[in-house]
Order: structure tokens, then C-alpha cells, then sequence
């Protein structure tokens, strides 16, 4: 599949000398905020764990994708989980399948998915952190009053009416305002119908300011080398930072954080000879939690950090297919008896995403959206100059809220 890339995005950091950290002060002068956890019980751990397979598995997906891309398995998660909700035997089994939720209580997935809604919006004071979730409903159609209760107790999710004719206008509104403006093309003209029973959508946004941030007048022009041989010059911002940074058998990663260090970006460059798969494959093979708990070094270092801006909207259908999810999609063998008593499959999956990074930190949204219809209406030195990829995480949970990849400029 193809996606169309409307802003390039870039990140690097160069040339890694530590050095002991004699001065804990905060460089821009003003006092870091407390630091804060979340605190997930023995089995929402287990889930969080999961959660972050999924996150990797899913972006291994997207790797066919030309260019730069990114993906939210946060804002996915949330939308999906929500969807699951309504889903019964098989179908519900292959939803829970591509978590590795399979043999969970359905209460950790759900007490785990209402602690991040609930809390991580609240974890830093120079980071802003907006979730919202909402489902959308045909009142032609039956939909269960114990689906809407699980939706309102465990998402905290906006019920709202949908009408086919302003349907992709109105959801895209919505997602516009939860997002601040950076997402509004979530859903496109015959993405829904009058045969759509409930739309269910997630909007995600991140702003937050690096605990160190970079002197613009250190901004400087450099070199990216693109994974097409193309070399372009790009705004590289520079400065001497505190960083986490360790090395694997096939990259090498380091961390910056953000305010009181609650949220971090990971930054990971593949060795010379490696792929994006075979960093992927590790990580999965590992465990993202094994790689971050072995930073091996903290220190100071000399960072090179492209400015950069990236925006996609991605159809999630085959991504979900080839993760295992078939069978919501099938009108002869979908199963969402839970939604409700009418027969409704999975017809539309999209995720829209924004990425950006400045000398101030980062700012990111992404909403997503399910689209389920009633069956009648079936539908088929460590320098960043050369490709990589990152994610966004906030540190307590282990939640992954953006995962992407670098190209070319």
C-alpha cells in the first residue's frame, strides 16, 4: 500500500562522549515538577508488557510503507480494545490474539487501558497529554446498553449520534478539537455510510517540553543521508545534553528526556549492515523492556537533533489482516453480539498521525477510528544522518505512544 508522505521528519544525535553529571540543576532555570508513576497491578503489568509486543509487532507491519512513517499503537489500542469490548468468541479471540491478550482477565486489559486514559495526562506539568475516546451510533440500529456502560466506565467515551450525510465531517471536527487542530482527516468521503452501525475513535495528543531544551542560535544546516543515496541539508539543532544511551547487536539507541522525565524519546540508529527488520525482529525477540532497562550508559553527550515535521494517514485493514485480525472483517463469520444484536462486521481501520520536534521538544497527535457496518454492506559517535527509527514512551507504564521510521528528507 501506498501513503502518501506530506511533511518529512528527521532526528540525530552525533558524537556521544560521557561524561559524569556534576549538576543536577535544570538547565533552562526552572525547577523540574515531581516525578510521577503509574502504578499498574501484577496483572496490568503482564498486559503492559503485551501491550508493547503489540506495538512493535504492529509497526514490523508497516514497514512496507515507502518512505517515513509513523504509527500511535497507543491511540490503536485504545480504539481496538474499545471494539473488542463489543466482540464475542472467535472474533473477540482474534482481536485479543494480535495483543497477546489472549489469556487475560478482561478486567487488567480493561483496568490497564483506564489507568493510562486517566493518568497520563496528569504525570508532568511541562507535558500536555489529551486522550479522548468516543463512539459514534446509528440510532437505526440496535446497540446494547451494557456495551455504551463498559464504554463510558473503562474509556470514558463521548457517546454521539451519527448521520451517514455529515458523518466524516463531524468525526473529523471532533478529532481536530481533541487534537489541536493537527488532526482532521481521519475518516475520508464513503469511509462511512447509512449502513454504518458505529464508528468508535480514539484522538490522541502530546506536547511537551524537552528538560534541556536547544539554543536555536546553535541551529546549524547538515547532511542527511536518505536511504536512496540522496543526500539533503536539513536544520540540525545541537547542544550538550544528559542522555541514557546503550548499544544492541543490531543498533544503537539513546534517550532524551521530556520536563521531569516522566516521557522520553527513543532514538534508534541501525548498525551500518542492518535493516529496519532485523532492529525490529530484535526488539520483538528481546523485549522492548529488556533493551530499556539496559541503558548502559548515562552522561553527557554532544547531540545533533534535525528539526523535522511528518503527517500520514494509514488504512490499518491490512495491517490488522496480517497481524491475524480476519474475522471482524468477514460478514459471514463476524461475531459482535456484545455491540449488538444486529449482524455487524469491521469495514474501515484508519489512523491519521502528526509528528514534530523543535528546539522546544516534541509535539505529536494521531486519532483512530473503527468503522463497523451492518453486514448487508460488506466492504472489502552516534549520528542520525541515514535511517531510523523511534518511539515516544512514557517511562512508569512502559506505554508506547508513537512508534516511526526515517528514510529520507
Amino acid at each position: 500500500m501506498k501513503t502518501r508522505l506530506f511533511s518529512a521528519l528527521i532526528i540525530a544525535l552525533a558524537c556521544f562522549s560521557f561524561a559524569s553529571c556534576e549538576d543536577d540543576n535544570n538547565p533552562n532555570g526552572s525547577a523540574k515538577s515531581e516525578l510521577k508513576s503509574i502504578n499498574l497491578t501484577n496483572g496490568e503489568l503482564v498486559v503492559a508488557k503485551q501491550n508493547n509486543a503489540f506495538a512493535w509487532n504492529m509497526f514490523g507491519n508497516t514497514l512496507y510503507e515507502c518512505g517515513n512513517s509513523i504509527i500511535s499503537p497507543l491511540s490503536a489500542s485504545f480504539a481496538m480494545c474499545m471494539t473488542a469490548d463489543g466482540a464475542c468468541g472467535d472474533t473477540r479471540n482474534e482481536i485479543l490474539n494480535a495483543f497477546g491478550f489472549e489469556n487475560f482477565d478482561e478486567a487488567d486489559v480493561n483496568g490497564y487501558m483506564q489507568k493510562l486514559s486517566n493518568q497520563l495526562r496528569s504525570l508532568d506539568a511541562k507535558t500536555t497529554v489529551s486522550i479522548a475516546n468516543s463512539i459514534w451510533y446509528n440510532n437505526s440500529f440496535d446497540i446494547l446498553d451494557d456495551y455504551i456502560t463498559s464504554l463510558n466506565t473503562y474509556y470514558d467515551a463521548e457517546v454521539m449520534p451519527l448521520d451517514a450525510t455529515n458523518a466524516v465531517e463531524q468525526i473529523n471536527d471532533w478529532c481536530s478539537n481533541k487534537t489541536n487542530g493537527y488532526i482532521d482527516d481521519l475518516f475520508e468521503p464513503g469511509d462511512i455510510t447509512g449502513l454504518t452501525a458505529t464508528v468508535l475513535v480514539n484522538a490522541l495528543y502530546f506536547n511537551g517540553e524537552w528538560s534541556d531544551k536547544f539554543d536555536k542560535k546553535d541551529t546549524y544546516k547538515g547532511l542527511f543521508h536518505s536511504s536512496d543515496g540522496d543526500i539533503s541539508a536539513v536544520d540540525f539543532m545541537k547542544g550538550t545534553k544528559e542522555i541514557k544511551y546503550t548499544t544492541a547487536q543490531n543498533f544503537t539507541m539513546a534517550s532524551l528526556d521530556f520536563g521531569n522525565g516522566a516521557y522520553a524519546a527513543r532514538f534508534i540508529l541501525p548498525n551500518a549492515d542492518k535493516t529496519f527488520d532485523d532492529c525490529v525482529n530484535e526488539i520483538k525477540t528481546s523485549g522492548w523492556e529488556y533493551i530499556i532497562s539496559n541503558f548502559s550508559q548515562n552522561g553527557n553527550a554532544t547531540i545533533k537533533l534535525p528539526k523535522f515535521s511528518l503527517k500520514m494517514r494509514l488504512d490499518m485493514k491490512p495491517i490488522y489482516e496480517k497481524m491475524g485480525i480476519k474475522m471482524a472483517f468477514d460478514g459471514n463469520f463476524a461475531d459482535f453480539s456484545k455491540m449488538s444484536p444486529n449482524s455487524i462486521s469491521m469495514t474501515g481501520a484508519f489512523q491519521s498521525n502528526y509528528f514534530e520536534i523543535d528546539e522546544n521538544g516534541a509535539t505529536a497527535a494521531s486519532a483512530s477510528g473503527i468503522v463497523n457496518d451492518i453486514m448487508a454492506n460488506m466492504l472489502p559517535s552516534f549520528t542520525l544522518d541515514r535511517p531510523f527509527m523511534f518511539a515516544l514512551t512514557e517511562q512508569s507504564s512502559g506505554a508506547i505512544l508513537f512508534i516511526g521510521k526515517i528514510e529520507n528528507l
